[in-house]
């Protein structure tokens, strides 16, 4: 059966995130004290057992659409017990996630597939490809080269550290404008800032003279990968610079970028990324009719 959380059952929802994503202790506590809400949850349970066997959360974010702001659910951590897989729990829990949302007034779901063969599962129960990112992989030379004309920061004038309320509202001004930009808000920011910092990464900022950067880095070794990197493109040879000067062994670097990105547009390649569907069960053709330098763009999405 598929009900909401109920008290005491948080330790199994834990122990089951633990047994499906083999993420580590800190990394599941810090998500179920910062986003966890209970009726944002939904879980199957198995009669039998009486413990949940599978579960997917909702989160709340909004969609730019016509000038405005459509109201939306992120599905997040998806996921069923290895011994009950392929009976069609998650598919019921999925329906199930469409229509309380339409209950609630909530217009879209979106969710980012964790494999590419997931596209077409999703796609059997009402979600269409929409989102889609650039994925550009640059040696260490290759970022020099880009770097080489960036603009000179020069005597005792330097660059500044972006706080967390600049990078948002950046952020924000930057894509707001964008038809089906998924907007987090500034909770929603902070658990994310909290949870890639936890997890190892870093946030490379720059801001000098009016103009802003920012990079969400996680280095593994000789490569770096950036989960979000956003700037004019003016500015986005001065932000690499500062990414090199912050991992100065780093030879490897991988990018993943809204494909509105004009300083990387001849690099790379274009992939599908993210999954929307209508509440309503209708087609959401404004979302899916969004091609090459229009198409919508689903950041930071805890994947």
């Amino acid at each position: 059966m598929i009900i909401f959380p109920q008290d005491g059952m948080k330790s199994d929802l834990k122990r089951l995130w633990r047994a499906c994503f083999g993420d580590s202790e800190d990394y599941i506590s810090f998500f179920f004290e910062h986003r966890y809400i209970p009726e944002n949850c939904l879980v199957y349970v198995d009669r039998m057992i009486k413990r949940p066997v599978a579960m997917l959360h909702l989160l709340p974010v909004t969609i730019s659409e016509d000038g405005g702001l459509s109201s939306a659910q992120y599905i997040y951590a998806a996921c069923t017990r290895s011994d009950y897989r392929k009976q069609g729990i998650m598919a019921q829990l999925l329906d199930t996630a469409i229509k309380l949302g339409q209950s609630r007034g909530i217009k879209y779901s979106v969710t980012v597939p964790a494999e590419r063969h997931l596209f077409r599962y999703y796609g059997k129960h009402g979600f269409y490809r929409s989102y889609k990112v650039r994925m550009v992989y640059m040696s260490r030379s290759d970022l020099l080269f880009l770097s080489k004309d960036s603009m000179e920061i020069k005597g005792s004038v330097r660059e500044t550290m972006m706080q967390l309320n600049e990078i948002y509202a950046f952020r924000r001004d930057m894509l707001i404008d964008r038809e089906g930009y998924v907007n987090w808000d500034m909770n929603a920011f902070k658990y994310a800032v909290g949870i890639h910092e936890q997890d190892g990464g870093h946030i490379i900022t720059v801001a000098y003279k009016g103009d802003l950067g920012y990079a969400f880095c996680s280095p593994d070794g000789d490569t770096v990968r950036i989960t979000e990197f956003i700037a004019k493109e003016h500015f986005a040879a001065v932000l690499i610079k500062r990414i090199l000067q912050s991992y100065p062994k780093a030879q490897k670097f991988i990018f993943r970028l809204p494909v509105c990105d004009t300083f990387f547009e001849k690099y790379g390649e274009v992939l599908d990324f993210a999954m929307i569907a209508r509440n309503d069960g209708k087609t959401p053709v404004s979302m899916t009719t969004l091609e090459g330098i229009r198409a919508p763009y689903l950041g930071l999405p805890l994947d």
